[in-house]
C-alpha cells in the first residue's frame, strides 16, 4: 500500500502496513465519501454556480485540420480533438476531453472526462464520463461517493447507440483496443475491458469488473460486480454472471457455468417436466 493513510474499522486496524496511517472510524467507506467531498467539492457540477456561459465552442479549443463540427455542438474549456473528425449535431464534449485522429462522435451523443482514441465511432446518444452509481448506507439515508476517475477509450473502438460508460470512482474505466459495444449497453465505473471485445445489446456490467482480451458477451447478459472474465471466453445471451469465468470457454445459464453442463441441466429438468406431465395425463385418463 503506498497510502500515507488509510480508513479502518477498530478490527482491522493492526493490519495497516508500515508507514501507513490507521484512521479508525465505524463507517470507513463513508468517512472517505466524506473527505473526497471536502476535497473535490464541485467534483459533480455540470456547471459551476455563478459562472458565466460560455459560447458553444470555448476559446480554449484545439480541433485538427479537416475536423468537421456540425452546428449546435457544444465544446467545452480546453477540448482537444485530433485532425480528420466528426463532431455531430449537438454533440456535447465537456471540459478538458480529448479526442484523436479520425474519430466520429454521433448526434446528441455526451462525453465528459474522458481520453477517446484515433478511429474510433461513438453513435449517436450515447453517454460516456458520467458518475458511477456509488453510494455509502447511513441511517439518514445514502450519502454520494465523489466520482474521481476518468474514461479511457483506446483506438478502434465503436460504441453503439444510447450506450452509458462510467467514469470510474479512483481509478479509470478502460476500454481495450478493437472492443466493439453494441446499443444500449452499461458499462460501471472501474471496470477494464480488454482488447477486441464484442459486448451485444443490452449487456448490463457492474462496476470494478475485469473483462479479458477477446470476450465475447451475449445479449441482455448481467455481470455483477467485481467479478474477472479470463481472455477467451464467450457468454451466451441471457446470461448471469455472479463469478469469476476461466478464460478460453464457452458459458451459459445463470449462474454461468460450462455451456455443456448448463445445456444438460436445461435437459434434465425439461425430460422431468415431460415425465410428470405425462403421468399427470395418465392419472387423469384412468380417472
Amino acid at each position: 500500500c503506498r497510502a500515507g493513510a488509510v480508513f479502518v474499522s477498530e478490527a482491522l486496524a493492526k493490519f495497516a502496513p508500515p508507514g501507513c496511517v490507521a484512521l479508525v472510524c465505524r463507517q470507513p467507506a463513508l468517512a472517505f465519501a466524506k473527505l473526497a467531498t471536502a476535497l473535490y467539492p464541485k467534483v459533480g457540477y455540470f456547471w459551476p454556480a455563478g459562472r458565466e456561459p460560455l459560447r458553444l465552442i470555448a476559446d480554449s479549443v484545439r480541433v485538427g485540420a479537416d475536423t468537421v463540427v456540425a452546428p449546435g455542438a457544444f465544446l467545452g474549456e480546453n477540448v482537444e480533438i485530433g485532425s480528420g473528425c466528426i463532431i455531430g449535431s449537438c454533440a456535447v464534449i465537456g471540459r478538458g476531453v480529448r479526442i484523436g485522429r479520425g474519430t466520429s462522435i454521433g448526434a446528441h451523443a455526451s462525453i465528459s472526462h474522458a481520453l477517446v482514441g484515433d478511429r474510433c465511432i461513438v453513435h449517436a446518444g450515447a453517454r460516456i464520463g458520467q458518475d458511477g452509481f456509488g453510494f455509502v448506507g447511513t441511517t439518514e439515508g445514502h450519502y454520494k461517493i465523489p466520482q474521481l476517475g476518468r474514461v479511457i477509450i483506446q483506438d478502434d473502438v465503436e460504441i453503439g447507440a444510447n450506450v452509458t460508460i462510467d467514469r470510474g470512482a479512483l481509478a479509470d474505466t478502460i476500454i481495450g483496443e478493437g472492443t466493439k459495444i453494441d446499443n444500449l449497453v452499461q458499462i460501471g465505473h472501474n471496470t477494464r475491458i480488454g482488447r477486441r471485445c464484442i459486448i451485444v445489446s443490452q449487456v448490463g456490467i457492474s462496476g470494478s469488473c475485469d473483462i479479458g482480451d477477446f470476450v465475447v458477451i451475449g445479449g441482455q447478459t448481467g455481470v455483477a460486480d467485481h467479478v474477472n472474465i479470463g481472455q477467451g471466453a464467450y457468454v451466451a445471451a441471457k446470461s448471469g454472471v455472479s463469478r469469476l469465468l476461466e478464460g478460453g470457454k464457452v458459458y451459459g445459464g445463470f449462474p454461468a457455468r460450462p455451456i455443456e453442463q448448463w445445456r444438460r441441466e436445461v435437459g434434465v429438468v425439461s425430460r422431468l417436466a415431460k415425465g410428470k406431465q405425462g403421468k399427470n395425463e395418465r392419472s387423469g385418463s384412468q380417472d
